[in-house]
């Protein structure tokens, strides 16, 4: 279907000929304005051009100093139309499209049908949810009938929906649920056991070819367990729970569900910091949990200081287990990036020393096979062989 925006040169044109002045006026366009538009309406409707006549027509229902002569058929040809254009869209399942036809259209019924069609498709879309509110509060304020008589006749009656409204008003209380839901049947042990693991695996022996072979096996089953990546997931339903909490209408309830989401963030982390903080990448986890939490600023800097303490206490225990790759990553989540290069860089330098020493060991070898096979020529030149 064609766009029904106009483009800006067209829309230009059809006002670039106003010449009434509106000093004394404040209106939005002038009868030979609203004429123009209705007539270029007619004449994209005869094309069968619906989508820009559309337009065309709910433009030439424009507020006029003098009594608007077009608007009542300009409103009756736009609701026609629009009512048609809608009906197809929203067959097709275009839901949001259909609700914007039928908007422009004055046909407020079937814009909320579309609207609630909306939702359901989208039901864990807080920012549609607040369009929605906004949209149907308006419809039972006064303003809205004085606003939209004439589209309200040329339509046809229209009541608003009390029952709709507090369906949708509903809707974060049963997001902040669902996501909550969603999360909990997301992190377990296991899954965070088999990741630890993975972690703990990896060597720091760039020449220890079967360390590293062992390393990469142990990792590849792992992503075949566990093809998707849980940790994000469960972050983001709970930043979905917290885009809910922030949307709802009522103070109360919105405390009611910061509590809620802040109450499963604060089990995550301490799953994370006393059962599994064998892997720096879950401390690093906790820590945007934490970020995420909207605790007050000192309550939030005091919990991410002692996750960071705990990550700077496992690097320094690596550190005296030789094992510099891990350490390294725990001094990162500590934010103490200088020892984490001083890490890396002993790291380095032990595996360097190690390589020296096999191309030594394998160069002292080739010679003391060379000078054997040297002997041995000799040996039997002598003994004539």
């Amino acid at each position: 279907m064609k766009t029904m925006v106009l483009s800006a040169a067209l829309a230009c044109s059809l006002l670039a000929a106003a010449s009434s002045s509106f000093a004394d006026c404040a209106a939005d366009a002038t009868v030979a304005d609203v004429q123009r538009l209705y007539a270029a309406g007619q004449k994209f409707e005869r094309e069968g051009r619906d989508d820009r006549a559309l337009h065309l027509y709910v433009m030439a229902q424009q507020y006029t100093c003098d009594t608007n002569p077009v608007a009542v058929p300009a409103a009756q040809r736009g609701a026609a139309l629009g009512l048609t254009l809608g009906n197809t869209v929203e067959a097709n399942g275009a839901f949001d499209r259909a609700f914007a036809i039928y908007e422009e259209a004055g046909q407020y019924a079937a814009a909320d049908r579309a609207l609630l069609s909306l939702l359901r498709t989208r039901p864990d879309d807080p920012s549609l949810f607040e369009r929605a509110r906004r949209t149907l509060e308006d419809r039972t304020s006064e303003a809205f009938a004085g606003n939209n008589k004439v589209r309200l006749q040329a339509a046809g009656s229209y009541e608003p929906n009390p029952k709709l409204l507090v369906a949708v008003l509903k809707m974060p209380a049963v997001g902040v649920q669902r996501a909550l839901e969603k999360e909990s049947g997301l992190l377990n042990d296991e899954y965070l056991s088999d990741y630890v693991r993975v972690v703990q695996a990896r060597s720091d022996d760039p020449t220890d070819a079967a360390a590293l072979q062992a390393a990469a096996s142990l990792q590849r089953l792992f992503v075949q367990k566990w093809p998707g990546d849980l940790l994000k997931e469960s972050r983001a339903a709970i930043d979905l729970a917290r885009s809910w909490a922030a949307v709802a209408g009522d103070e109360t309830q919105r405390g009611k569900f910061e509590a809620q989401y802040r109450q499963r963030i604060e089990q995550r982390v301490a799953l994370l910091t006393k059962n599994f903080s064998g892997a720096p990448a879950l401390l690093e986890t906790a820590t945007d949990y934490l970020q995420s939490s909207s605790f007050q600023d000192k309550r939030l800097d005091a919990r991410i200081a002692a996750v960071r303490t705990l990550a700077a206490h496992l690097g320094d225990a690596a550190i005296a287990k030789q094992r510099f790759t891990l350490a390294a990553d725990y001094y990162e989540v500590a934010g103490r990036d200088g020892d984490a290069d001083a890490a890396r860089g002993r790291m380095q330098r032990l595996a360097m020393n190690k390589l020296a020493r096999q191309q030594l060991a394998a160069t002292q070898s080739n010679v003391q096979a060379r000078s054997n096979a040297k002997k041995t020529d000799e040996l039997s030149k002598e003994l004539g062989i």
